[in-house]
């Protein structure tokens, strides 16, 4: 009893925990200084931000089961040290080499030891209120960039970009340590099943606990995966290309398009919060149905619209795009139980690495060809579409799956 009256306690820790560990969405902000700074390339620089993506949502495959054998909080500073050295190590870059191995795989490493550990946990605390809980840690991670990327171009300003991944090493070493300690690992004998009487929403977390190989026999699986990837590569197309589509399409200056972005980074936060808890009332997958119909009618208004209207869908795309960060753990839990989240969840996080790559190569390749981004938008307005039957499918499944319990 005295666990679940301190939940709160706990979850508040992990979301100070995933704030400082939201460094990957301040990217945009050393790129050009680091550009300028060694004379390369876009192309040759973009890379490390897409190393970064892709070893933060692979290695949670490789690594995840330690979090049991560890436990939660060994686990957690295992990975802060990894993240921190990482970080630190960045400020004495000089070569891409480097650079890549610093910043995109070391701390990326950090990354997928840190935020997947502190969804799963945070979704566990709470398994009646998974969409509650994995908002709140989706938004503070997601949210970390309003306030790490304009003290980032502060300091960048003053001291020069590398000394700004030292700097920032030593906020997060002074917030994080400390905190860690508030961190508690769920006892055995907790009883974490919700309220069975509440299948209204068909967000009842499965009673069976599955392994991950058992999760990963099971059509359910892939078809989830396809839907979260189909539903994030929206918002991490527009996440890498945003200032340059305000900058040719509405012909924006950079300062102007700056502005915006700080904007859209709101709306994602506040979209990972407002859909993480309505998907507790609704139904995750009636919340998922929403998100996508507005994605593929945003996508098209971008292909038709200037001014406002352009605007506001690169804004709703951000917010449902944070959306869908919020029901990865949830959904998770809701199909493959609680007792293994913390695993099965790594395997499901991969979806994001796969947007990550689609998203961002999709417009930068529709641009090489056609000199727009018309046909990228289209391209991902269809395949909103298609992640809305996957969707309707997988809540036929759950449907019927309640009904038997």
């Amino acid at each position: 009893m005295e666990f679940i009256q301190k939940r709160w306690r706990y979850l508040a820790a992990a979301m100070l925990l995933a704030l400082c560990s939201g460094i990957g969405y301040t990217w945009s902000v050393f790129q050009k200084p680091l550009m300028e700074n060694f004379n390369w390339t876009l192309k040759t620089i973009s890379l490390t931000f897409t190393i970064q993506v892709l070893v933060s949502t692979l290695a949670p495959v490789f690594i995840g089961r330690y979090q049991k054998v560890l436990g939660v909080r060994k686990y957690l500073w295992i990975g802060m040290i990894i993240y921190l050295a990482g970080l630190l190590a960045t400020a004495f870059t000089s070569s891409i080499g480097y650079l890549y191995i610093m910043y995109g795989i070391i701390v990326g490493i950090g990354i997928s030891m840190l935020y997947p550990c502190l969804m799963s946990y945070s979704t566990s605390l709470f398994p009646d209120k998974t969409g509650m809980a994995s908002g709140l840690l989706a938004c503070a991670y997601g949210g970390g960039s309003i306030i790490w990327a304009p003290l980032a171009a502060y300091f960048t300003e003053r001291y020069g970009v590398l000394y700004v991944f030292g700097i920032l090493a030593a906020i997060f070493a002074v917030v994080m340590i400390p905190t860690s300690f508030l961190i508690r690992g769920l006892p055995e004998n907790l009883n974490l099943q919700p309220d069975k009487k509440n299948k209204k929403n068909l967000n009842v977390v499965s009673a069976e606990n599955y392994t991950w190989k058992g999760m990963l026999k099971t059509g359910r699986f892939y078809i989830i995966l396809t839907a979260l990837t189909l539903g994030s590569t929206s918002g991490l197309m527009i996440t890498g290309h945003a200032s340059s589509m305000l900058q040719e399409v509405q012909k924006m200056t950079a300062e102007h398009a700056a502005l915006l972005i700080g904007f859209i980074s709101i709306f994602n936060a506040l979209g990972r919060l407002i859909f993480g808890f309505a998907s507790d009332r609704v139904g995750r997958y009636n919340i998922m149905l929403v998100l996508f119909v507005v994605i593929g009618c945003s996508m098209v208004l971008l292909t038709r619209s200037e001014g406002m209207i352009f605007n506001g869908a690169l804004l709703a795309i951000s917010a449902c795009y944070g959306g869908f960060t919020s029901m990865f753990s949830p959904i998770c839990a809701d199909n493959f139980g609680i007792k293994n989240l913390s695993i099965n969840y790594a395997f499901l996080y991969v979806a994001y690495g796969i947007a990550g790559v689609i998203g961002p190569q999709l417009a930068a390749w529709t641009k090489t060809i056609s000199g727009g981004y018309d046909l990228a938008f289209m391209t991902v307005a269809v395949m909103s579409t298609v992640g809305f039957g996957l969707t309707v499918l997988l809540k036929i499944i759950a449907s019927g799956r309640i009904l038997r319990s």
